[in-house]
This record gives structure tokens, sequence and C-alpha cells, in this order.
């Protein structure tokens, strides 16, 4: 019998600063948890020896029951099936590995809430902190308090049951918080440059991308002209070594700029289109120093440094963007990273 008891663990989305797509070719990117977090509650019941049978609730517009690997959606909607189909396999993923280890009973009864402030496909990391919440609110109980280091690693296998492409930087500073530096040599570390007085605008295009398809898109650039390749890369590159000085010294005109140029970079890998040249184009009449694709690209949303020194142009920009029914919200670096509080019938523990 399972004792029952109830575990809440939230994470902070991300936006890559600088980097996307270089990464995968072994370049450092910058990348920063941003304060919109994706919560899972999870509460746990009597097992039943007969079946699993696990609960899903969301604040995303459905809700399904996992009855022994059947999916059954509530009001038969069949919209969101391929989604509660990924959570299926990264639950079962995580209660296979551990069942294996003696962790969990075999057959487990379970209800799960999910409830995200990040949008869902735009770039932010909603998917990455999802594994890592869901893997931080399993994994932690009254007997089992598993570190930061832990759910990192096991949520960076979790993420590539559905993403198989993932460098695992996303899940890093998902569970970590903060700035870090991340590259496929050295892993993620995090870097001490305050940007909490940095004014970050996130606009939603309300495209939706596919990130596999941006990859393969990055890759076909390089298979048909290796040499282009190699020239853009460089330039990232310089790029990225540039803005550490610009962190440092808090120049906002100078990231600003690189950020544009990393913007541009960026389109000649075809990862832009009409919509996100529209957006870049009203940032760029007034009110911001820079902006860019932060995610894959494709769609999803930009991510802009603001000028708030005039205040006449900034309130202009967002009246633009709300002409174009644009989503938009001001973010801040989040410092804490994954943050777990679980409740038993006799004690609450809490770890931050």
């Amino acid at each position: 019998m399972v004792v029952s008891h109830k575990v809440t663990s939230t994470s902070p989305g991300k936006a890559i600063l600088f980097g996307e797509h270089f990464v995968v070719y072994g370049y450092s990117s910058l990348i920063f948890a941003i304060d919109k977090r994706f919560r899972v509650v999870l509460e746990y019941g009597d097992s039943d020896r007969n079946c699993s049978k696990i609960r899903v609730t969301s604040n995303l517009g459905f809700s399904a029951e996992i009855v022994d690997s059947k999916i059954i959606m509530s009001n038969n909607d069949q919209s969101y099936v391929d989604v509660v189909n990924n959570l299926h396999k990264i639950i079962s993923y995580l209660l296979e590995g551990m069942h294996n280890d003696g962790t969990v009973a075999n057959k487990q009864s379970m209800n799960v809430h999910i409830d995200s402030e990040i949008p869902v496909g735009g770039g932010l990391g909603s998917s990455s902190a999802f594994c890592v919440a869901l893997t931080g609110a399993l994994y932690y109980n009254s007997d089992n308090k598993p570190g930061k280091k832990f759910i990192c690693d096991k949520s960076i296998g979790v993420e590539r049951v559905i993403n198989n492409s993932t460098s695992g930087v996303d899940c890093s500073i998902c569970t970590y918080g903060g700035l870090g530096v991340y590259n496929k040599s050295h892993g993620f570390r995090k870097i001490g440059a305050d940007m909490h007085d940095f004014p970050f605008l996130v606009i939603d295009t309300g495209i939706p991308h596919n990130t596999s398809e941006m990859v393969n898109k990055v890759k076909r650039v390089k298979e048909n002209d290796a040499e282009y390749f190699s020239i853009l890369c460089n330039q990232y590159e310089s790029i990225f070594n540039l803005s550490l000085k610009s962190l440092k010294t808090k120049n906002l005109e100078s990231l600003g700029t690189l950020m544009d140029e990393n913007h541009s970079i960026l389109k000649k890998l075809s990862l832009s289109n009409h919509v996100i040249e529209k957006v870049i184009e009203i940032c760029q009449s007034g009110g911001t120093y820079g902006t860019k694709i932060t995610g894959s690209g494709g769609g999803g949303c930009l991510l802009s440094l603001v000028d708030k020194k005039d205040k006449t142009l900034v309130k202009r920009l967002l009246k633009k963007l709300d002409e174009l029914k644009l989503n938009h919200f001001f973010v801040n670096p989040d410092d804490g990273g994954i943050k777990i509080e679980i409740e038993t019938a006799s004690n609450a523990n809490k770890i931050r």
C-alpha cells in the first residue's frame, strides 16, 4: 500500500539569450531561467493490485484517465490525445525505472495535475520544465529526497523520450535556475552576471513550431554548404564571446546589438518567417535595444531587450503588438530552479 500524500513541484521556464542551434554543434549557449513556472501536483492513493490508473487534469484545456496504458479522454475530446500520449510515455518511463530500483510498486494509482504559466510550444522550455517538475515530484517523498543533480540528469533522460535530439541545456536551467553557459563538452555552469534589472520582453508569435523540423533545416544548411555554415558558426562564436563582456559591464546597448546580429544569423539559417520579421521590424522601429528568436525558431517566441528610457516609444511598441493581437509579457530571471513541497497526513516538508 502506498501512503497517501501530495507532492507539489514547480520548475521555471527558460529563454535562450544566445546559442540556439549552434549548441547542437558544440558551441556555447547563454540561457537563463524565467519567472514563469510549470507546476505539477502529484497525489498518490492506495495502489490497486489489478490495474494502474493515472488521472490527469490541467489548466491547458484537457483532462484524461490512463488505465493500464489505455488513454480515455474526458468528454471524448481527441484534440489533446498526442499531448496526453507524450505525458503517458514520460510517466511510464519514470515509473518503470522507479519500479526496477524498488522505489515504487508496480501498480500505481495517482492523480496528476499540471498547471503552466509558460506558453506551450513557444520555445520557453515548457516541455523541459514539465519533465523536471514531474521527475522531482515522482522521486521526492518522505524517504527519498534527491538533489538537483540527480533530478537534472534524470529529467534529461526523460525529455529524450519525446525529443531524442535534446541537448540537455533546457533541463539544466529549469533545474538549477539563474543564468548559465552550456556546451556539450563541459555541460552546464552557472555564471554570476546580474540581469535582474534587464527589461526583457517575451513576444509570442502564436505560431506553433516543430523543433525537429528546425533542427533538420540547420542540418541541411551544413550538409549543403559546409564552408558557409562554418562562417556563420564563427560569427556566432564572436557574438557569444562579446556577450559575456556586455553582461559583465551591464552594457544594454551592446547586448541588444548582439541580439540583433544573432537573429540575423538565425534568419540566414531559414529559421524566421514573415510574422517573425514583422515583429522584428516593429521592435527595431523604437523602444528596444535588440530582438531575436528564442528557441528553435519557425514560430514560438521572440526575446526583446526593451529600452525603458523612452516610455513613449515603449508604450507605442506595446500598442503595436496589441494591435497584432500578440501575447507579450515581461520576464525576470528566476534564481531558484526547481522547488518541491511534500504533504502527508502527518507532516509537510519543503525544499528550496
